[in-house]
């Protein structure tokens, strides 16, 4: 195994480049995601088999859930037009391009799938649990749309009913 490694060293070098990149990409999506509550960003640090970005503390449980998802909605962004591009042109004649297609349009979504596991330490542990917040959120707008409907003074009804 080493010594394939050794043998195709810009090619090993290449796959670990581009695997810390997809890494970089969801933790810059973390960081626009707390930018965008409002929170102070002071790192993004990278390690062999995850990233962490720190910033300040959140003040709601949503906005937790929210920068949870910006990670794996970066690498979503960026992997569709990846894919589609090679579904619809096929891949080129040129490695290191086919390479940057196959690692963050084909292996980025499976690594954001695999963070969106509900685990302890993974991005699924928050980020799913902004499901009942939505939820809540939905239900809202649906009473609130029948309060408003409710409170709307309709004309009086034509004694000969109505006519279209």
């Amino acid at each position: 195994m080493l010594v394939g490694a050794i043998e195709n060293a810009p090619s090993t070098l290449f796959l670990v480049a581009a695997y810390l990149g997809v890494l970089l990409l969801h933790e810059c999506g973390h960081l626009v995601a707390a930018k965008r509550r409002g929170y102070p960003v002071w790192s993004i640090e990278l390690y062999p088999f995850h990233g962490l970005t720190r910033y300040a503390a959140p003040q709601t449980h949503y906005d937790a859930c929210v920068v949870a998802w910006g990670g794996v909605l970066a690498q979503f962004a960026v992997a569709l037009p990846l894919i589609l591009l090679a579904a619809f042109f096929g891949f080129t004649s040129i490695g290191i391009v086919n390479g940057v297609i196959a690692v963050f349009g084909y292996l980025s979504p499976v690594v954001a799938v695999f963070n969106l596991m509900p685990v302890h330490r993974l991005d699924g542990a928050t980020a799913w649990q902004i499901v009942p917040h939505l939820w809540r959120r939905v239900r809202g707008w649906r009473t609130a749309a029948a309060r408003q409907k409710s409170s709307i003074k309709r004309p009086p009804r034509p004694k000969g009913g109505w006519v279209h």
